[in-house]
């Protein structure tokens, strides 16, 4: 027996298969699943009061959203394999190289999304199942097939979608789509839209090479200024209504305020690429605190309150000790009984 040629044969099986499950992993676009979970986390720990009751419950809205969220890029991945084979930033992809046939992708597709929509049935409850179950249509449907290629204002239709997980994270705890859910629609809708239109502008020749349709620098920018205001405004009024404690609106107000100085600065007329990779890399930073702050806001400000009640009920019982009446104390001789 040739044991060389037998290890061979072995090192190249696992190297096939290493490969294959590299290429199924960015299939899914993890690093786009990764972002989303940290809002989904944001969400579930708003509704949570920034405290982990059950992590059973926790594990199967994240794996369950996850799972959806990988079904949808891997469509997208499916329709767009044309569009990325003309692109610099996504000719490597296993579809755009023919590594990987579309029946292939298209049955790991369905398998993730059934996967996805049954932890969330079963684990979380039918509110969450069904807002993931919204946002796959709008990105992988009305997105992906329909918008994306016919008009620019398929990136704000598409910012629905990405509005979706923070969401899905706070209704998988309440259970019910109240005004917090709809002011972070609101609040991730318009954080979504300078993210994506400071690609465009980053990526303009990418597009161009796609035949995807394109804002034109001066409305790029007037949009990209319009959104971080709107999102300035709606972060402010989600801690209004969500009954945020002080620490969320100074960082928030800090970073937003940030954010829509360099929406304006006068680099843009300069350099437009630098100027929308401030704008891009600045957005992934705010939306990870963002998402911290909805954590932890509620959690610091019940902490806040329940120390000033205990303050408050220790004040009390020193007053009442100082004015409490003292009765003179019975002789010991009138204490005890004759005998």
């Amino acid at each position: 027996m040739d044991h060389g040629q037998y290890s061979q044969q072995h090192a190249g099986a696992l190297r096939y298969w290493l490969g294959l499950l590299n290429a199924g992993i960015q299939l899914t676009k993890p690093g786009i699943i990764f972002g989303n979970l940290t809002s989904v986390l944001g969400g579930y720990f708003l509704a949570r009061g920034g405290r982990l009751a059950d992590p059973a419950h926790l594990v199967a809205t994240l794996l369950g959203t996850a799972l959806v969220i990988g079904c949808g890029c891997v469509i997208n991945n499916c329709a767009d394999r044309d569009i990325d084979r003309r692109m610099v930033r996504t000719c490597h992809r296993a579809l755009a190289l023919r590594t990987i046939a579309v029946p292939t992708a298209a049955s790991y597709a369905i398998a993730l999304g059934v996967s996805g929509f049954g932890l969330l049935w079963a684990g979380s409850n039918l509110l969450a199942c069904c807002l993931a179950l919204v946002g796959l249509v709008i990105y992988a449907g009305v997105y992906t097939f329909w918008l994306k290629r016919r008009s620019h204002w398929g990136t704000l239709v598409g910012s629905l979608s990405g509005a979706m997980p923070p969401v899905i994270g706070y209704c998988a705890v309440t259970a019910r789509f109240d005004a917090t859910a709809m002011m972070l629609v609101l609040v991730f809708c318009c954080w979504q839209m300078p993210h994506s239109h400071a690609i465009t502008v980053m990526r303009r020749e990418d597009f161009r090479a796609a035949r995807l349709p394109l804002l034109t620098l001066s409305q790029a920018h007037r949009q990209i200024q319009a959104y971080t205001l709107a999102f300035f405004a709606s972060t402010l009024l989600l801690g209004v209504v969500a009954q945020m404690g002080m620490l969320y609106f100074a960082v928030i107000s800090a970073l937003g305020g940030y954010w829509l100085a360099l929406a304006n600065s006068s680099v843009r007329r300069v350099d437009p690429a630098r100027w929308a990779r401030s704008i891009f890399g600045f957005s992934i930073l705010l939306v990870m605190i963002l998402n911290l702050m909805l954590a932890l806001s509620t959690l610091c400000r019940a902490s806040c309150e329940s120390s000033w009640a205990d303050q408050r009920a220790g004040r009390v019982w020193q007053s009442t000790r100082i004015h409490a009446p003292v009765y003179p104390r019975a002789p010991a001789s009138l204490s005890h009984s004759p005998s």
